[in-house]
Protein backbone atom coordinates (compact mmCIF):
# COMPACT_ATOMS: atom_id res chain seq x y z
CA UNK A 1 0.00 0.00 0.00
CA UNK A 2 1.30 3.06 -1.36
CA UNK A 3 1.61 6.21 1.76
CA UNK A 4 -0.41 8.26 -0.39
CA UNK A 5 -2.95 5.60 -0.19
CA UNK A 6 -2.39 4.60 3.42
CA UNK A 7 -2.98 8.74 4.67
CA UNK A 8 -6.37 9.01 2.59
CA UNK A 9 -7.50 5.99 3.99
CA UNK A 10 -6.17 7.12 7.83
CA UNK A 11 -8.81 10.10 6.77
CA UNK A 12 -11.58 7.60 4.95
CA UNK A 13 -11.62 4.46 6.65
CA UNK A 14 -12.82 1.69 4.21
CA UNK A 15 -15.01 0.13 3.31
CA UNK A 16 -15.53 3.24 0.99
CA UNK A 17 -19.03 3.65 -0.42
CA UNK A 18 -18.77 5.52 -4.17
CA UNK A 19 -22.06 6.06 -5.79
CA UNK A 20 -21.18 6.53 -9.48
CA UNK A 21 -22.60 9.58 -11.78
CA UNK A 22 -22.80 11.34 -14.95
CA UNK A 23 -23.56 15.12 -15.68
CA UNK A 24 -27.60 14.75 -15.96
CA UNK A 25 -27.01 13.52 -12.05
CA UNK A 26 -25.14 16.31 -10.87
CA UNK A 27 -27.75 18.81 -12.21
CA UNK A 28 -31.09 16.66 -11.40
CA UNK A 29 -29.87 14.81 -7.58
CA UNK A 30 -29.93 16.66 -4.37
CA UNK A 31 -27.45 16.97 -2.14
CA UNK A 32 -28.94 14.37 0.58
CA UNK A 33 -29.10 11.97 -1.86
CA UNK A 34 -25.05 11.45 -1.49
CA UNK A 35 -24.92 12.15 2.25
CA UNK A 36 -24.75 8.79 2.76
CA UNK A 37 -21.50 8.08 0.65
CA UNK A 38 -17.76 8.47 0.89
CA UNK A 39 -17.00 8.87 -2.59
CA UNK A 40 -18.88 10.47 -5.77
CA UNK A 41 -17.18 8.89 -9.18
CA UNK A 42 -18.11 11.03 -12.46
CA UNK A 43 -18.12 8.97 -15.41
CA UNK A 44 -17.06 11.69 -17.70
CA UNK A 45 -17.12 9.38 -20.53
CA UNK A 46 -21.39 9.36 -19.95
CA UNK A 47 -21.30 13.09 -20.21
CA UNK A 48 -23.26 14.55 -22.80
CA UNK A 49 -20.64 16.93 -24.04
CA UNK A 50 -17.10 15.77 -23.44
CA UNK A 51 -15.65 19.53 -24.07
CA UNK A 52 -13.03 20.22 -21.27
CA UNK A 53 -14.39 23.59 -20.51
CA UNK A 54 -18.07 21.78 -19.80
CA UNK A 55 -16.12 18.76 -18.18
CA UNK A 56 -14.05 21.27 -15.73
CA UNK A 57 -17.54 22.94 -14.99
CA UNK A 58 -19.10 19.68 -14.30
CA UNK A 59 -16.33 18.60 -11.80
CA UNK A 60 -16.58 21.56 -10.02
CA UNK A 61 -20.19 22.09 -10.13
CA UNK A 62 -20.31 18.02 -8.27
CA UNK A 63 -17.04 18.50 -5.46
CA UNK A 64 -18.91 22.01 -4.58
CA UNK A 65 -22.61 20.89 -4.35
CA UNK A 66 -21.66 17.35 -2.95
CA UNK A 67 -18.95 18.20 -0.79
CA UNK A 68 -17.37 14.43 -1.36
CA UNK A 69 -13.64 13.45 -2.93
CA UNK A 70 -14.16 13.16 -6.23
CA UNK A 71 -13.15 10.33 -8.63
CA UNK A 72 -12.61 10.98 -12.21
CA UNK A 73 -12.80 8.09 -14.55
CA UNK A 74 -12.89 8.45 -18.04
CA UNK A 75 -13.70 5.06 -19.29
CA UNK A 76 -12.22 3.74 -22.69
CA UNK A 77 -15.19 1.70 -24.66
CA UNK A 78 -12.65 -1.30 -25.17
CA UNK A 79 -13.56 -1.70 -21.25
CA UNK A 80 -17.26 -0.04 -21.22
CA UNK A 81 -16.60 3.30 -21.92
CA UNK A 82 -19.77 4.44 -24.07
CA UNK A 83 -18.13 7.40 -25.72
CA UNK A 84 -15.24 7.87 -27.74
CA UNK A 85 -13.15 10.78 -26.27
CA UNK A 86 -10.55 12.19 -28.89
CA UNK A 87 -7.11 13.04 -26.07
CA UNK A 88 -8.17 11.79 -22.32
CA UNK A 89 -4.61 12.95 -21.56
CA UNK A 90 -5.88 16.74 -21.54
CA UNK A 91 -9.04 15.85 -20.00
CA UNK A 92 -7.21 13.96 -16.98
CA UNK A 93 -4.98 16.95 -16.60
CA UNK A 94 -7.78 19.24 -16.28
CA UNK A 95 -9.98 18.16 -14.35
CA UNK A 96 -6.92 16.87 -11.84
CA UNK A 97 -7.04 20.32 -10.00
CA UNK A 98 -10.30 18.96 -8.81
CA UNK A 99 -10.35 15.74 -8.48
CA UNK A 100 -8.99 13.85 -5.92
CA UNK A 101 -8.65 10.27 -7.52
CA UNK A 102 -8.12 9.42 -10.82
CA UNK A 103 -9.10 6.18 -12.42
CA UNK A 104 -7.09 4.92 -15.89
CA UNK A 105 -7.08 1.61 -16.84
CA UNK A 106 -3.67 -0.39 -16.65
CA UNK A 107 -3.89 -1.64 -20.10
CA UNK A 108 -3.69 1.98 -21.42
CA UNK A 109 0.32 1.57 -20.13
CA UNK A 110 1.28 5.30 -22.19
CA UNK A 111 -1.45 6.97 -20.44
CA UNK A 112 -1.18 5.47 -17.25
CA UNK A 113 2.29 6.63 -17.26
CA UNK A 114 1.75 10.20 -18.83
CA UNK A 115 -0.83 10.87 -16.18
CA UNK A 116 1.39 9.28 -13.46
CA UNK A 117 4.29 11.83 -13.98
CA UNK A 118 2.08 14.76 -14.00
CA UNK A 119 -0.55 13.61 -11.05
CA UNK A 120 -0.32 15.97 -7.61
CA UNK A 121 0.93 14.68 -4.80
CA UNK A 122 -2.62 14.65 -3.28
CA UNK A 123 -4.68 12.66 -5.91
CA UNK A 124 -4.76 8.97 -5.82
CA UNK A 125 -4.42 7.04 -8.80
CA UNK A 126 -6.54 3.91 -9.50
CA UNK A 127 -5.29 1.45 -12.54
CA UNK A 128 -8.47 -0.59 -13.06
CA UNK A 129 -8.70 -3.95 -15.39
CA UNK A 130 -12.35 -4.87 -16.40
CA UNK A 131 -13.59 -8.07 -18.03
CA UNK A 132 -17.37 -8.52 -19.18
CA UNK A 133 -16.83 -11.88 -20.24
CA UNK A 134 -14.67 -14.16 -17.39
CA UNK A 135 -13.11 -14.28 -14.58
CA UNK A 136 -9.48 -14.93 -15.37
CA UNK A 137 -7.06 -17.62 -13.38
CA UNK A 138 -5.58 -16.16 -10.53
CA UNK A 139 -2.33 -16.52 -12.40
CA UNK A 140 -3.17 -13.61 -14.78
CA UNK A 141 -4.72 -11.93 -12.44
CA UNK A 142 -2.04 -11.54 -10.14
CA UNK A 143 -0.11 -10.35 -13.33
CA UNK A 144 -2.48 -7.57 -13.40
CA UNK A 145 -1.73 -6.63 -9.74
CA UNK A 146 2.18 -6.66 -10.72
CA UNK A 147 1.60 -4.80 -13.61
CA UNK A 148 -0.27 -2.38 -11.73
CA UNK A 149 2.47 -2.02 -8.92
CA UNK A 150 5.11 -1.50 -11.92
CA UNK A 151 3.23 1.47 -13.14
CA UNK A 152 3.10 3.06 -9.50
CA UNK A 153 -0.58 3.10 -9.22
CA UNK A 154 -2.22 3.77 -5.54
CA UNK A 155 -5.01 1.38 -6.15
CA UNK A 156 -5.83 -2.03 -8.15
CA UNK A 157 -9.10 -2.49 -9.51
CA UNK A 158 -10.34 -5.61 -10.74
CA UNK A 159 -13.88 -6.03 -12.33
CA UNK A 160 -14.53 -9.61 -14.05
CA UNK A 161 -17.38 -11.34 -14.81
CA UNK A 162 -18.74 -14.14 -12.52
CA UNK A 163 -19.80 -16.93 -14.71
CA UNK A 164 -20.32 -19.37 -11.79
CA UNK A 165 -20.29 -18.93 -7.46
CA UNK A 166 -16.83 -20.62 -7.90
CA UNK A 167 -15.80 -17.59 -9.87
CA UNK A 168 -16.77 -15.66 -7.04
CA UNK A 169 -15.02 -17.59 -4.23
CA UNK A 170 -12.19 -17.61 -6.11
CA UNK A 171 -12.06 -13.68 -6.59
CA UNK A 172 -12.97 -13.50 -2.86
CA UNK A 173 -9.71 -15.21 -1.69
CA UNK A 174 -7.67 -13.07 -4.20
CA UNK A 175 -8.67 -10.15 -2.93
CA UNK A 176 -8.20 -11.60 0.77
CA UNK A 177 -4.39 -12.44 -0.34
CA UNK A 178 -3.82 -9.24 -1.88
CA UNK A 179 -5.45 -6.69 0.70
CA UNK A 180 -2.70 -4.91 1.53
CA UNK A 181 -2.05 -3.70 -1.75
CA UNK A 182 -4.73 -1.37 -2.51
CA UNK A 183 -7.30 -3.41 -4.14
CA UNK A 184 -10.16 -3.10 -5.46
CA UNK A 185 -12.26 -6.29 -6.47
CA UNK A 186 -15.75 -6.43 -8.05
CA UNK A 187 -17.40 -9.98 -9.83
CA UNK A 188 -20.08 -8.46 -12.21
CA UNK A 189 -23.09 -10.48 -13.25
CA UNK A 190 -25.98 -11.84 -11.03
CA UNK A 191 -23.35 -14.76 -10.04
CA UNK A 192 -21.10 -12.18 -8.87
CA UNK A 193 -24.26 -9.99 -6.65
CA UNK A 194 -22.94 -10.94 -3.35
CA UNK A 195 -19.76 -9.28 -4.18
CA UNK A 196 -21.05 -5.94 -4.09
CA UNK A 197 -21.29 -6.61 0.29
CA UNK A 198 -19.16 -9.94 0.77
CA UNK A 199 -15.79 -8.16 -0.69
CA UNK A 200 -15.40 -4.78 1.60
CA UNK A 201 -15.11 -7.85 4.05
CA UNK A 202 -12.24 -9.10 2.45
CA UNK A 203 -10.59 -6.70 1.91
CA UNK A 204 -11.68 -4.15 -0.83
CA UNK A 205 -11.26 -0.58 -0.24
CA UNK A 206 -14.37 0.56 -2.37
CA UNK A 207 -17.92 -0.36 -3.40
CA UNK A 208 -19.86 1.34 -6.07
CA UNK A 209 -23.75 2.17 -6.33
CA UNK A 210 -26.05 3.87 -8.34
CA UNK A 211 -28.65 6.70 -7.34
CA UNK A 212 -30.77 7.11 -10.43
CA UNK A 213 -29.69 4.27 -12.81
CA UNK A 214 -26.77 1.00 -12.63
CA UNK A 215 -23.84 1.36 -14.55
CA UNK A 216 -22.56 -2.29 -14.38
CA UNK A 217 -24.00 -5.38 -14.18
CA UNK A 218 -25.14 -6.44 -10.87
CA UNK A 219 -24.28 -2.59 -9.74
CA UNK A 220 -26.73 -2.18 -6.46
CA UNK A 221 -28.35 1.28 -5.72
CA UNK A 222 -26.83 3.04 -2.63
CA UNK A 223 -29.91 2.58 -0.57
CA UNK A 224 -29.29 -1.30 -0.29
CA UNK A 225 -25.72 -0.81 0.17
CA UNK A 226 -26.18 1.46 2.70
CA UNK A 227 -29.03 -0.69 4.44
CA UNK A 228 -27.10 -4.28 4.11
CA UNK A 229 -23.55 -2.49 5.17
CA UNK A 230 -25.94 -1.59 8.47
CA UNK A 231 -27.57 -4.51 8.57
CA UNK A 232 -24.44 -6.18 8.62
CA UNK A 233 -22.87 -4.11 10.72
CA UNK A 234 -19.91 -3.30 7.75
CA UNK A 235 -19.30 0.02 8.91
Amino acid sequence: MTPKLKAFLSIHPPPLIACVLDDRDVHEIIENSVSAVDLVELRIDLFEEISPKYVVKMVKNAKEKFKKPIIATIRDVSEGGQKEVPDRLSLYRAVMPFSDLLDVEISFENLLREIKAIISDKTLLIGSYHNFDITPFDEYLESIIDKATTLGVDITKIAVKANSRDDLIRLSLFTLNYQKRGIVTISMGQEGLPSRVVMPLFGSIIVYGYISKPYAPGQLSIMQLTEVFSLLNIR
